[in-house]
This record gives structure tokens, sequence and C-alpha cells, in this order.
């Protein structure tokens, strides 16, 4: 296990930075383009996301060629020495049908790219066995799994029912007009079966059964099936695929060329020593994002920070002591976390609501907050769905922070560098 040491900033940060491309746009515009007709150019790809060389692998073990091309972009250097680069991709799209027919698939923890995958190998006449690490056997899966089953798809898990490891079998589409999925753990299943349907070439209805959590990563999966030439109508709880948008075009996915914009989760952490006690601003993230967590800045507003949106920028700096707020995150989970963190910093008791999706993540990322801002002196609580965080007068140094292999622990919780300015 690899220990960082945080040593304090000893000023106010100052900044005007261009981030690497939003992970969860990537891994989607990279299964997309892999099953489209044609040739896709990805821009800004995060290559060096875990998440996303993740998907990238198994794209090209399902024998998808996916070839870098001149790189463009920022070099990312720490210590001088470089550790990231945007780049871009040339995606041969298979039209639907994978040259490869029986493969395993590792998937990490990544959530997306096991959903994902899970969703369109199920619909293959292969078979493919999909995989993780120990954490991703913890990770529930069977909302998609029995959705997959309904229209036909041949699953089974291999340890326990419910989780991952999975084997998926060749598929008989059984025709039915309607399927139903429950929404209320992850958005991630819709997103897996929204995307993975087109390749059924006729009508069916994708219907929520439940609630929907994280509305706003749909509406980035909806808007990346259009930019791919493939519309879904959405009539209430109801996604209807449909494979004609008239009586004379049949609809289909077409390759793209294609920009992926800044990672506004990533962009949280930034926005937040901003608020804290500088000055920081996200080139190319604007109020007109796909990315829900755009809204990030909008609620460090409510705690009492500037923030300003241009049509390609958001800027946020101190303007005072940050004060506490009581916020429902269900559509930001991700950057919820960032919140707790910033609560340490904010007068008064924080609670945040909606965060029921922690619990499975890459950790229990609700229980593992609870431990470590109890380690820092806060007085906090927890509900299945809520944290509430209350400062203490002075936060506790030289502390270990567990991170529970969860890269989101370990950059929420760097923001305490910025303590003491």
């Amino acid at each position: 296990m690899t220990n960082i040491h945080l040593k304090p900033i000893t000023k106010s940060p100052h900044g005007c930075l261009n981030l690497p491309g939003s992970k969860s746009i990537a891994n989607r515009a990279l299964l997309l383009a892999a099953i489209s007709h044609g040739k896709s150019i990805l821009h800004n790809v995060p290559s060096n996301a875990e998440d996303v060389t993740l998907m990238r692998e198994a794209l090209s073990n399902l024998g998808i060629v996916i070839t870098p091309i001149k790189l463009s972009g920022t070099k990312i250097e720490h210590n001088g020495k470089v550790c990231g680069m945007a780049s871009s991709y040339e995606i041969n799209g298979c039209s639907g049908k994978l040259p490869i027919s029986a493969a395993t698939i590792f998937c990490g923890n990544s959530g997306t790219t096991i959903r994902f995958l899970t969703a369109m190998l199920a619909l293959m006449p292969g078979s493919y066995c999909l995989d993780g690490i120990k954490r991703m056997h913890e990770r529930p899966i069977g909302d998609l799994v029995a959705a997959l089953q309904q229209i036909g798809a041949k699953i089974d898990y291999k340890l326990k029912a419910g989780y991952p490891p999975l084997q998926t079998k060749e598929f008989l589409d059984n025709q039915v007009s309607r399927v139903k999925i429950s929404g209320k753990i992850s958005s991630q299943y819709l997103t897996g079966i929204l995307m993975a349907l087109p390749l059924l070439e006729r009508e069916i209805i994708v219907e929520i059964s439940d609630e929907l959590i994280s509305q706003p990563y749909i509406t980035i999966t909806l808007q990346l099936l259009a930019k791919f030439g493939y519309e879904i109508i959405v009539d209430g709880m109801n996604y209807i695929i449909n494979n004609k948008v008239s009586t004379i075009n049949k609809q289909k996915l077409i390759g793209i060329d294609y920009t992926i914009e800044p990672d506004a989760s990533s962009a949280s952490y930034f926005l937040a020593m901003g608020a804290i006690s500088g000055d920081i601003t996200i080139n190319h993230l604007s109020g007109n994002s796909l990315q829900g967590d755009k809204n990030f800045a909008k609620v460090l507003a409510l705690m009492g920070a500037n923030v300003t949106y241009t049509s390609n920028s958001v800027s946020v700096s101190k303007q005072g002591k940050l004060l506490a707020i009581d916020v429902n995150m269900e559509d930001m989970p991700d950057v919820a976390m960032t919140i707790a963190v910033i609560a340490l910093f904010a007068k008064g008791t924080t609670t945040i609501r909606g965060v029921h999706s922690w619990k499975v993540k890459e950790t229990d990322r609700l229980l593992a907050m609870y431990n470590e801002l109890t380690k820092l002196g806060a007085i906090v609580t927890i509900t299945e769905s809520t944290i509430t965080i209350t400062p203490p007068e002075e936060i506790k140094q030289n502390v270990v922070i567990d991170t529970y292999n969860d890269h989101r622990m370990a950059m929420c919780f760097s923001l305490l560098a910025v303590y003491g300015i």
C-alpha cells in the first residue's frame, strides 16, 4: 500500500485549469463507438483513468480495433513526471457483431465497465464471463440481470445470486415488447440496457418499475445516443426504443467524431479549494455541460462561495466563511463526498441527503465517510440515506486517512491540505 503524506498548502490556491475528459462520458462513448456502424474518433479521452482503461482493454479483448492517434490536450505532471495525458482514439465499430464470440473480461472495480458490458454482451450470440476484484463480488447487479432475462438473455451467476462474476450465453430474442427495470440502486443499470437495446433492431419499451436515482446520468446517456444517431423517446417512466424515426428511415448507431468534455466530478475538488480559500477556474466546463455534476458549484454558492458560470468555464472563489447547508445530493452522489469534507470548513451542521447509493459504490462510502470524518474530530451521524457533519473547533492533525481502495475517498480528503490557510 502506498502512503501519501499531505503537506499543508501555505497560500491560497489560484489557477485556471484544463482537465481531462469525463470518465462517465468516455465509457459510454467507447461502448457506443464499438457497436456502431463505421469509424469513430474520440478526443480528450482520459487515457490513464482506471475505469476507462478497463473499458478500452475489455473492448480490445472482444476484437474491437482501438488505435491511439495524435495526442491532444495538456500533459498532467506530478513531481516532474508525466502521469496522465488526454488523448484521442480511433475506434472501428463492429456494426453490432463482435469479432470474438467467447472471452473472459476483467472489470476491476469499475461499475460502469461491468454494467455497460453485461448489457451489451448479454444480447450477443457469444459466451462471455465478466469478473472483477473481490469488492466487485459485493456490488449488486441483479436488477440489470433480471431486466435482461426478460428479453431472453441467458446469464448465470458464478458465485452468488445477484452479484458478479457473471457468465452470459448465446442470446435469443423472445420478442417481448416491454421490459421493467429497477432504478433505485443505480442508474447505470438503465444506462447499460438503453445503450444495448438498439442491437435488437426493433421497438421495445423500458419501464422504470419504482424510482430512478441519479437522473442526470441518464440524460448523458440519451444525449450521447442521439449524437451517435439514435433517438430514444422518453414518456414519463417509459423509455421507448423505436427502430424507426419515420416510416422511411431505420435508426442505427453511426460512428462520430466527438470531443469529450472535462470531468465535472474531478473538477469538484479544485472548485472546492477555491471555495475554502482561493480562486479556481475550470475551462471548457459550463452550465450547458452534459454532466449533472456541473451543478456542484451551485451547491458551493449555497454555502456562501462566489460562483461564476460563463459559456466556457466555471469559477469559484472564497467569499467569507462557508456556511453549513441541508442539501439533497441524490443526483450528484459522487461529488456529495466532496461536500461532506467541505463541511469540516463550514460554520454549523451540514446534512447531506439522498446518498443511499454510497453503500454500493467502490466501497461502502457511507460507513467510510463516517469513519474518516470522525477521526478528524467531527461529530457525524448517518442513516441509510443521510450523513450529518458537525465540524470540530480544530481539525485533528497527523491523522491517517484510510481510502478503502476508493479513489474518491483519497481525492475528497486531499482537501485537508487547504486547512489553516
